[in-house]
C-alpha cells in the first residue's frame, strides 16, 4: 500500500483548506480481483480544524501510518499527522542550518522521533527529537560526520534506518562510494555509513546516487540502481549484513520492447534528455517492482515480476492524474503520536 499526496500548490489562492480541509490518497491492490489487479482508490479526509489546513505542505515522510509534512509558506514549519486518529503535532526548526532526515518509530521505547541534523560548514551534527516529550538529544558516530543523506523516506532493517547517502561536505562534487550508504542503529542511535555495492564503474558524481534507491525484501536490505542514458536496472541484495556481501540478484533493461511497453518512450531522445529522472522505483511488493513513469501526457504504474520477467500496468483512475505528486509507502494505523 502507498500513500499519493497532490502537489496542492496547483491550486488557487481561493483553495479554502481551512474550511473544507484536504485529502490524501490510498492506492491498494484489489486482490479480490483475479484477472486484473487493479489499483483501487481510497481518499482519507484531513479535517478543517488541522493546523495543517492553513498551509499547502509537502509530504516528506511516512512511519506507521503517520505522515510528515513541511510548509510551503514557512520552511520552519512542519505538521506530524495521522489521518486515520486525526491527531495532529506541529513542529518547528531552524530553516537553512536544520536538515530533517527522518520521521520514525523507535521499537525499543515505543515513541515516535524525529532524526535532524544541523549544518556546520564541513560537518554534522546529528539530534534525535523525541517528539513525545519535546526534548533534542545529540548523538554520536564512529567517525567525524560529514555525510547527508537524501530526502526520500529511510529503508527499516535489521533495527537500522538506512538511506543513500547523497552529499560529503568535506568533498563536495566527489560522489562518497565507499559511505555510500549511511546507517542510524535505533537502539544505541549511532550512525555510520558503508559502501554501496559496485554498481558500475561510471559511478563519478552525486548525480549518480540520484539513480539509487533502497528498498527491502524478506528482510534483506536492496538497492536498486539505474544507469543512464542506457536505462539498465541493477538490483542488489545485501546478503550478509556483518560482512556487507552485497550480490547481484537481477538485471533489467528498460529499453527491452519485447517486455516494457514503455521502452520506446524511453529511448526517443527527446525524453532521454528531458525527463532522464523521471521514472522512478517505489518499492518491492509480492517479488515485484512498482515502477513509476512520468511523461507528458500523465503518469503511469507498472508491476513488473522480477523472477517471471512479465509486466502488468496497473489501472489508476484517470480522473485524478496530476503530473506532480508525493508519495510514500503507508499502511493505516491508531498508534498515537505523542
Amino acid at each position: 500500500m502507498f500513500i499519493i499526496h497532490e502537489d496542492l500548490a496547483k491550486y488557487d489562492a481561493k483553495s479554502d483548506f481551512a474550511k473544507h480541509g484536504q485529502d490524501v490518497f490510498v492506492y491498494n491492490e484489489n486482490k479480490k480481483i483475479k484477472k486484473k489487479k487493479k489499483v483501487v482508490f481510497e481518499k482519507l479526509h484531513l479535517k478543517p480544524e488541522l493546523k495543517i489546513n492553513k498551509d499547502k505542505p509537502y509530504l516528506l515522510y511516512s512511519c506507521e501510518g503517520v505522515l510528515m509534512f513541511v510548509s510551503s509558506k514557512w520552511k520552519s514549519t512542519y505538521y506530524i499527522v495521522n489521518p486515520i486518529t486525526q491527531e495532529e503535532l506541529t513542529v518547528r526548526y531552524t530553516p537553512g542550518e536544520v536538515f530533517v532526515c527522518a520521521l520514525y518509530f523507535c521499537p525499543y521505547t515505543r515513541q515516535f522521533r524525529v532524526l535532524i541534523a544541523q549544518l556546520q560548514d564541513t560537518c554534522c551534527t546529528y539530534f534525535v527529537h523525541i517528539v513525545k516529550i519535546w526534548k533534542c538529544e545529540k548523538i554520536h558516530s564512529s567517525i567525524s560526520f560529514n555525510f547527508l543523506p537524501n530526502s526520500f523516506n529511510p529503508v527499516v532493517v535489521n533495527g537500522a534506518l538506512h538511506w543513500i547517502t547523497l552529499h560529503d561536505l568535506k568533498r563536495k562534487g566527489v560522489a562518497p562510494c565507499e559511505n555510500g550508504i549511511m546507517v542510524f542503529r535505533m537502539d544505541k542511535e549511532e550512525l555510520f555509513t558503508m559502501p554501496h555495492p559496485p554498481v558500475s564503474k561510471v559511478c563519478k558524481s552525486n548525480q549518480d546516487h540520484l539513480a539509487m534507491k533502497l528498498m527491502v525484501k524478506d528482510d534483506h536490505l536492496c538497492l536498486c540502481n539505474m544507469i543512464l542514458p542506457w536505462y539498465i536496472v541493477d538490483m542488489w541484495w545485501l546478503e550478509d549484513y556483518e560482512t556487507r556481501s552485497w550480490i547481484k540478484r537481477y538485471k533489467i533493461n528498460l529499453l527491452n520492447e519485447r517486455i516494457f511497453p514503455f521502452s520506446k518512450r524511453l529511448s526517443e531522445r527527446e525524453i532521454r534528455h528531458r525527463h532522464a529522472w523521471n521514472v522512478k522505483f517505489l518499492y518491492l511488493q509480492e517479488g515485484g517492482l512498482l515502477i513509476y513513469l512520468i511523461h507528458f501526457y500523465g503518469e503511469e504504474i507498472y508491476l513488473y515480476n522480477l523472477d517471471r520477467r512479465t509486466v502488468k500496468k496497473l489501472e489508476l483512475p484517470r480522473e485524478k492524474l496530476l503530473a506532480s505528486r508525493e508519495w510514500a509507502l503507508y499502511h493505516k494505523s491508531f498508534m498515537a503520536i505523542v
